[in-house]
């Protein structure tokens, strides 16, 4: 990213009411009230993601007449989608190239946005950013906060140790990484901890930072996805850090993405492509020997080997466009991960 025009964003924030209620209004006028309090560098989008609510949220809040509609568009499901295809459906709306995700019922504080975009702006290589939480109740009234690291290789630790490592309304991300992976998964397996199993594909390949403060409010309420379906996200989410825990990638990682970067003579950003490409579609590469000690570490579920299917090798120089081999050239090799 090397101007404003790419700083853009596009929030997406999700809504389904079965009965709309004032407590519902205001906690929906408190989140929008929380994004138009936002610095943005350029120019930005709200997106509601009316999920089939008993009332169309449009015509509330056009009704309510006292709320800033400028930046906001509408997008409704004719019926209850659930929130992985309503996620899904903002992210092939979204208009600009960073997405970031606020729920109805939870709020930004003030630098929030800023703070996020100061990180992508001074490193070109940040696919993703998050920030700090503090647990409110529906007043308001905090609970407690929590604060992650902030560096890669601490994010990493949080995940296998802990487990979810972004509050998923903190997120600021990269739109194209989210297409590239194929947004949020209906794998039933996933259910109800959508983002964290879409965080243990995205941490493999792209670089993450944290800002070390709570920026972000949530709100907690009987009706939040923890308290009525926690037994059934504890089960997803282990299944999630078991297969990312048998990877072994935290203390390697990043020093490998930034090793293939370098052979490549190419970013961070696009090693973490050429890597996640490989994985996901196992396409034979032409790639520079040099490579295959750090892809051995990136891909250690993939069995790296030189490939004879000349006729469908890939020439990575067309993504990363900084340099150009033959065959001839003894230095290169023809690599699939299968």
């Amino acid at each position: 990213m090397t101007d404003n025009c790419q700083l853009a964003v596009s929030v997406l924030l999700p809504v389904f009411f079965r009965d709309i209620g004032s407590e519902d209004i205001r906690l929906l006028r408190r989140a929008l009230d929380s994004i138009r309090q936002q610095e943005f560098r350029d120019d930005y989008e709200v997106l509601v993601l009316d999920d089939g609510s008993a009332m169309e949220i449009e015509r509330v809040l056009r009704k309510l007449g006292d709320i800033d509609l400028d930046r906001i568009r509408f997008i409704r499901n004719r019926r209850n989608q659930g929130l992985v295809y309503t996620l899904n459906r903002g992210l092939s709306e979204a208009r600009f190239p960073l997405i970031a995700r606020l729920d109805a019922d939870d709020r930004w504080l003030p630098t929030k946005i800023k703070k996020q975009l100061d990180l992508m702006a001074a490193d070109h290589d940040l696919a993703i950013t998050a920030t700090g939480m503090t647990l409110v109740t529906p007043e308001g009234d905090p609970l407690e906060s929590h604060v992650r690291p902030g560096d890669w290789t601490g994010i990493l630790r949080f995940f296998v140790d802990v487990g979810c490592p972004f509050p998923h309304g903190s997120v600021l991300a990269r739109r194209d990484i989210y297409t590239m992976l194929g947004g949020y998964s209906h794998n039933p397996a996933s259910s109800h901890c959508e983002d964290y199993a879409l965080w243990g594909i995205w941490l493999r390949f792209f670089k993450p930072a944290m800002v070390e403060e709570a920026l972000y409010d949530y709100t907690v309420s009987s009706s939040s996805v923890s308290s009525v379906h926690g037994e059934q996200q504890r089960r997803a989410s282990g299944v999630v850090n078991r297969q990312f825990r048998n990877l072994d990638l935290v203390a390697r990682l990043p020093d490998a993405l930034a090793e293939l970067a370098s052979v490549m003579g190419c970013s961070v950003l696009d090693a973490g492509m050429l890597a996640y490409k490989m994985w996901r579609f196992r396409v034979p590469v032409f790639l520079p020997v040099a490579c295959i000690e750090p892809l051995r570490i990136i891909l250690p579920d993939r069995h790296l080997m030189p490939s004879s299917q000349k006729g469908l090798t890939l020439d990575p120089s067309r993504l990363m466009g900084a340099w150009r081999a033959t065959e001839a050239d003894e230095r290169f090799i023809a690599v699939q991960a299968a």
